[in-house]
C-alpha cells in the first residue's frame, strides 16, 4: 500500500487493540509517551518516524527529553502499555508489510538510543535489525522472545 505521497509505509499497530496507529499507511507513528519522575508524571502524544531504522521524534513543545530519558509508549485508543513492564528498555508493536506478513517491531523507550528489531513472531527470530545501538540488545531479545506473553 502507497502513503498519500505514494511512497510505501508498513502499516503499524497496537499489539492489544489492532487499531493503525500511523493511519493511511503514513510516515509518522502516533503513540501515547508517559514520563515518569520522583515527584512527578506527564503523558504526552508522541510520534515517531515510520521508516524502519529512521530515528527523531516529536512530543509536546512544552517536553524537553534529556539523554536517557525512559519513555513509556501505551496505544493513543486503548491505553495499554506496548512492553510488559516499565523496567523493559524496549517496547514493542506490530507491524504488516506490503504482502500483508505481520511482525513484531522492537524498539528502544530511552532517549538517544537507537535500536530497532523486526522479529517473525511465528519463528521467534529476528529477521532484521537497525540502529547505532542494537548489538546492545541483541542478546535479551536472542535469551528471550516472550512478546506480550505469547
Amino acid at each position: 500500500m502507497s502513503g498519500m505521497n505514494g511512497h510505501h509505509y508498513n502499516t503499524f499497530m497496537c499489539p492489544h487493540c489492532k487499531i493503525e496507529l500511523n493511519p493511511g499507511n503514513g510516515p509518522i507513528i502516533k503513540m501515547r509517551g508517559r514520563l515518569d519522575a520522583p515527584t512527578f508524571s506527564v503523558s504526552t502524544d508522541v510520534f515517531l518516524p515510520s521508516g524502519l531504522g529512521v530515528y527523531g521524534r516529536l512530543t509536546a513543545t512544552s517536553v524537553e527529553l534529556g539523554e536517557g530519558t525512559k519513555i513509556q509508549f501505551a496505544c493513543p485508543d486503548c491505553k495499554e502499555p506496548f512492553s510488559e513492564t516499565d523496567e523493559d528498555d524496549l517496547a514493542q508493536i506490530l507491524m504488516r508489510d506490503e504482502a500483508g506478513k505481520e511482525y513484531m517491531v522492537s524498539f528502544n523507550k530511552l532517549f538517544g538510543k537507537r535500536s530497532t528489531f523486526v522479529i517473525d513472531p511465528q519463528g521467534r527470530n529476528v529477521e532484521r535489525e537497525f540502529g547505532d545501538d542494537a548489538e546492545t540488545y541483541r542478546e535479551d531479545l536472542d535469551r528471550d522472545l516472550n512478546w506480550f506473553g505469547s
